[in-house]
């Protein structure tokens, strides 16, 4: 889906000191707004600018919020994550029955 070189030019990072932990918030990033959405079509999320939005602010918020302890306390999931898992959510629910209805047109 997203690639780390394009993740590293969305938060402006150059060194390649930090790819390992910068791949390991993408891969959680994108794993938890399909999660979130849904996983049996993986296309739906190709090429699909919200989605894109919504991982890269997730990879910097586990990126730049990765200590296991904090004075400020609680860091929430950021507003805009979740708004745009909302505005997917019915996306993806037409985009599957699509699928399903040309899997059946198939057969």
């Amino acid at each position: 889906m997203m690639d780390l070189d394009r993740l590293k030019r969305a938060i402006a990072i150059d060194s390649d000191v930090f790819d390992d932990v910068l791949t390991l918030c993408l891969n959680a990033a994108e794993s938890k707004v399909q999660n979130s959405i849904g996983t049996k079509y993986p296309d739906f999320y190709a090429d699909n600018y919200l989605y894109d939005l919504a991982v890269i602010q997730l990879a910097d918020h586990y990126f730049k919020n990765r200590s296991a302890t904090t004075q400020k306390g609680e860091v929430p999931i950021l507003y805009g994550v979740n708004e745009i898992i909302l505005q997917l959510k019915p996306k993806y629910r037409i985009y599957a029955q699509k699928q399903e209805m040309s899997d059946e047109n198939d057969s």
